[in-house]
């Protein structure tokens, strides 16, 4: 998203519902620059027109524009800091051992969420049906065949800043992965140890 909508999320997460005037204001754009930007931000359904109002100006009321229902997932987060902390307290209560357990068991029933495979399916159904799993999940997950082994390569990690910090979340991925395939994989990479992608490399059966 644009400097310039971004901007305008904010300022309206802030003030409230504010009309073109004062949105191009805030902005510093001539109001048909800003019509453009809000006419976007409308697209998404990032904002919504509201009732027109006067807002204190002479003449007939204009068009005040407020936040849109999927306007707060493009404001500031901060939600990998809760996780690090929740994770710390955990394992000063618990110990490492525990808490590696506990993200153990969040994987395994992250798993068991997965479609059904048919009986006797082979690694390479099992691996591709990995890969789909995952990227539904946000992990932007392929899979390549490479003669004798299979690859499942995961491309974007959901957790990435708290993985870094806690290596300990890449049990909850790595059972995951292991739960789905149902044979031995070996992790050769890992975006926690700021490698480019996740690699996981298994035999044929």
């Amino acid at each position: 998203m644009s400097t310039i909508r971004q901007t305008i999320l904010e300022t309206l997460n802030q003030r409230g519902p504010l009309c073109v005037g004062e949105i191009a204001q805030v902005a510093q754009l001539s109001k048909m620059a800003t019509r453009y930007h809000l006419g976007l931000l409308a697209r998404d359904n990032l904002i919504v027109q509201t009732k027109p109002a006067h807002r204190g100006c002479v003449g007939r009321p204009e068009k005040v524009y407020a936040l849109g229902a999927g306007a707060h997932e493009h404001l500031p987060k901060q939600y990998h800091l809760l996780a690090g902390q929740l994770l710390d307290e955990i394992a000063d209560t618990l110990g490492e051992k525990e808490t590696r357990t506990l993200l153990r068991r969040a994987g395994k029933r992250i798993a068991e969420s997965a479609p059904a495979l048919r009986a006797g399916a082979g690694t390479e159904a099992r691996v591709k049906r990995v890969a789909k799993f995952l990227a539904g999940r946000g992990y932007m997950a392929d899979w390549a065949d490479e003669g004798d082994t299979l690859a499942l390569v995961v491309c974007n990690c959901p957790f990435r800043q708290v993985a870094i910090e806690h290596r300990e979340v890449c049990e909850m991925d790595m059972t995951i992965v292991g739960a789905l395939l149902e044979t031995p994989a070996k992790m050769t990479r890992c975006i926690a140890n700021h490698d480019a992608h996740c690699r996981f490399v298994m035999a044929k059966i």
